[in-house]
């Protein structure tokens, strides 16, 4: 239930205690319910907020864009959006990326669409920070710029998922291929 949704986030970010950021995920295909789960979000102390693109609804581009800057103009923390086109039926294009990297508040993607080539696009054309959304594209959005992952594995092998970012943060792929073919059976 939304109630549930709210005591989750207000639980996690008490039982935090500001030790680690909490990113919340608020997103939703409603725009005003992504704008009231946001604004509790960063009401309850959360340090930034996760938004899934409009799924079921399939909005055009523009929609989208419309979408995420009214969410990004009614709160004032760091925004990421999460682009998983397979699960939304909707991909964000780079043009939309472009202009809503222009917004403060819209700093990252959690980047799941499997388009490597837009993953180079959103890295070379915005200063957007770039995180994988799927594990097993990890190495490969990483060796393109990306700086991280928001990971699945890591709830089972959150050592072995943090070595396998931290090599490729130091640029030492050789290592983090290691790391990354000894996981990539549980990735799949």
């Amino acid at each position: 239930s939304h109630e549930e949704h709210e005591k989750v986030i207000e639980v996690v970010v008490k039982k935090v205690d500001g030790r680690i950021p909490v990113i919340a995920g608020t997103g939703s295909n409603s725009t005003s319910e992504a704008i009231r789960l946001t604004k509790f979000a960063e009401s309850a102390g959360a340090d930034a907020a996760l938004l899934i693109a409009p799924y079921y609804n399939r909005p055009t581009q523009e929609g989208l864009y419309r979408h995420f800057m009214a969410i990004a103009d009614s709160v004032s923390i760091p925004l990421i959006l999460y682009n998983i086109p397979s699960r939304t039926g909707v991909n964000i294009e780079i043009q939309t990326f472009k202009r809503l990297a222009d917004h403060d508040n819209i700093v990252g993607v959690k980047e799941a669409s499997g388009k490597l080539d837009l993953v180079a696009q959103i890295v070379r054309e915005t200063d957007l920070c770039v995180l994988s959304g799927d594990d097993s594209l990890t190495l490969p959005i990483m060796a393109l710029g990306g700086s991280g992952v928001i990971s699945v594995a890591a709830n089972v092998v959150p050592r072995s998922m943090a070595d396998l970012v931290d090599f490729c943060l130091e640029g030492n792929f050789s290592e983090a291929r290691k790391v990354y073919y000894r996981l990539f059976p549980l990735f799949k």
